[in-house]
């Protein structure tokens, strides 16, 4: 049974600004982080420093969570969006270390994309980065071939995280992601997504393809070939575009 990879609870002593962010909602609510469980990498392997991959501390009704984003530009963050719906606070970190988060950046808007489980953040203070990730807009899915997921969720048997890891992963065809969507499906070859990588991003040929959606399982314990779906970015390309104006 496929099950929202989104977000996973983290500690109640991180402290979120209380913000007046702005949401703007085109797509129909499935769900949230406060009610489904989300995906990290489990097997796999630590990945290189990579400024632009962000984490997500957000708040949910009266929980907090945690989700994977890609800063895309100075300004925008990219991640899914069943991790915005429903948030009434964000915080973005950009240390790739869950243990030593370092400073927060604020979010002040929240954006749903019109179609798939995509969305946008708008950073608060503007932060420049020296690199940035390519974006494939027009990627098609594909049931061959591989690429390289990668995020903050936990490890195998629900082990947390100390940082940010990365696996391969085979390209099986199409699916569907959270919220009735184009997405990517995924089976492990060295690890797989589990709860707390939603929103992290697929790769394929040096571009972002898609982002995580949801897993085929509820818990995928050590299986480092389970499957996953990844919402592609192709199927809200201008919007992303006339958006965050990449």
């Amino acid at each position: 049974m496929k099950k929202i990879l989104a977000v996973a609870a983290v500690s109640a002593t991180l402290a979120l600004s209380t913000l007046g962010l702005s949401t703007t909602a085109n797509a129909v609510p499935v769900g949230t982080g406060s009610t489904t469980s989300a995906p990290r990498i489990g097997g796999g392997t630590q990945a290189p420093a990579t400024p632009w991959e962000v984490q997500l501390i957000f708040q949910q009704g009266s929980g907090s969570y945690g989700c994977t984003g890609e800063q895309i530009n100075a300004d925008w963050v990219l991640t899914a969006n069943h991790c915005v719906d429903g948030t009434t606070a964000m915080n973005v970190y950009h240390s790739n270390s869950t243990s030593n988060r370092g400073p927060a950046v604020a979010a002040d808007a929240l954006y749903s994309a019109p179609a798939g489980d995509i969305a946008l953040v708008h950073l608060s203070v503007s932060s420049p980065l020296s690199s940035y990730p390519t974006l494939d807009l027009g990627y098609t899915t594909k049931s061959s071939g591989t690429g390289v997921v990668s995020g903050y969720g936990l490890r195998a048997n629900a082990t947390p995280s100390t940082g940010l890891y990365q696996a391969t992963v085979r390209l099986t065809g199409r699916s569907t992601d959270a919220y009735g969507g184009t997405a990517q499906h995924l089976t492990g070859v060295d690890g797989a997504s589990n709860h707390g990588d939603s929103g992290g991003p697929l790769v394929v040929g040096g571009a972002i393809v898609g982002v995580c959606s949801t897993g085929d399982s509820a818990d995928p314990g050590a299986n480092v070939n389970a499957g996953s779906n990844y919402a592609v970015l192709a199927q809200s390309a201008g919007w992303i575009r006339s958006t965050a104006g990449v």
